[in-house]
């Protein structure tokens, strides 16, 4: 099972493109639909708890999610050039994993959406494939950058792609490689 997150505050471009990307036996999680709270950095979970964290929230969905899955999918909006704040707070919550290798040798892949062209976003783009490069030193996860979209001037990144049946088709073959 491939694990597939909407890092949106929305229902709309992550996750309809996450959506087409899935699998039957695939597993999408809308972190619209969670309630997280913050880390509060108490340090517990290094110490003490293998799987999961002292705060008791929806967060417990994606630890066992994360655990259970084979690859990791994660598709994000860019908000204010890097990915949306619920998202960057999901990941501040996966410290356990961190601390007990839970998340060590998983295949994690990125991609983004903005509103302005795929060409204006490409230094963002950059910026937050650095991001989940630098964390993966932490995680030792695999991490792939696979691209950005551009939702334009519709807010709908289907309407802006001729192709998009045929990106959507590219993009599930590196996910499955």
């Amino acid at each position: 099972m491939n694990l597939y997150i909407s890092g949106s505050n929305r229902k709309n471009n992550s996750y309809e493109v996450l959506k087409d990307l899935m699998n039957e036996n695939d597993k999408l999680i809308s972190l619209e639909d969670l309630s997280i709270n913050f880390c509060m950095g108490c340090g517990a979970c290094s110490d003490k708890l293998p799987e999961h964290c002292v705060i008791e929230d929806d967060m417990e969905v994606i630890y066992k999610s994360m655990i259970a899955s084979d690859k990791i999918i994660i598709m994000s909006p860019i908000y204010m050039n890097h990915i949306t704040g619920i998202l960057k707070n999901m990941i501040d919550r996966l410290n356990p994993f961190y601390s007990h290798g839970l998340l060590k040798g998983k295949k994690l892949y990125i991609l983004t959406v903005g509103q302005v062209d795929e060409e204006e976003n490409e230094d963002i783009a950059e910026d937050i494939k650095k991001y989940f490069e630098g964390i993966s030193e932490f995680f030792h996860f695999d991490v792939t950058y696979l691209r950005n979209f551009s939702s334009g001037k519709t807010d709908n990144v289907k309407e802006n792609y001729d192709n998009y049946d045929e990106i959507i088709k590219e993009l599930r073959e590196k996910i499955e490689e």
